[in-house]
């Protein structure tokens, strides 16, 4: 199977995380702190190869209803160029709840979100890889996927 990363995309931060070898767990998660979208696949270009990623899923905003949100547009150019540049597999994958999650599970923490924002990111990446996994692996047993 190999190693997936899954990305919580922004303009200037990028919430990642790495499954462990067997493509089971999320875990290895960082911020991405960039100034534009070249330099952020070129952070995890780098990263791809150094841990030997062979798939990509980054978070797809959609609305509550379904439909696309208004980062949409740039989430799918990220993810086309994040395509070729790297030579592996970006899929789009339902992002709805990950970032709602992650703010309650740090205001379970007791933590101040507004300052807690690259926290956030990184909860949100392993939400986002996690599901994504445990949709992979229900389908793998007869279940199905869903994607974005």
């Amino acid at each position: 199977m190999g190693r997936v990363m899954g990305i919580d995309f922004g303009d200037r931060r990028l919430g990642v995380a790495i499954s462990d070898p067997q493509g089971l767990v999320a875990g290895t998660p960082s911020v991405l702190h960039v100034k534009s979208r070249q330099e952020a696949i070129s952070k995890i270009r780098k990263i791809v190869g150094e841990e030997d990623v062979s798939e990509i899923v980054v978070g797809f905003p959609l609305s509550l209803s379904g439909l696309e949100g208004p980062q949409a547009g740039r989430v799918k150019e990220f993810a086309s160029a994040l395509s070729e540049e790297c030579g592996i597999r970006v899929s789009l994958w339902d992002e709805r709840y990950s970032t709602a999650e992650a703010e309650r599970l740090l205001l379970a923490l007791d933590k101040k979100t507004r300052k807690q924002k690259g926290k956030r990111d990184l909860i949100a990446a392993v939400l986002i890889l996690q599901s994504y996994l445990d949709r992979r692996s229900s389908h793998q047993r007869g279940g199905s996927t869903r994607p974005a």
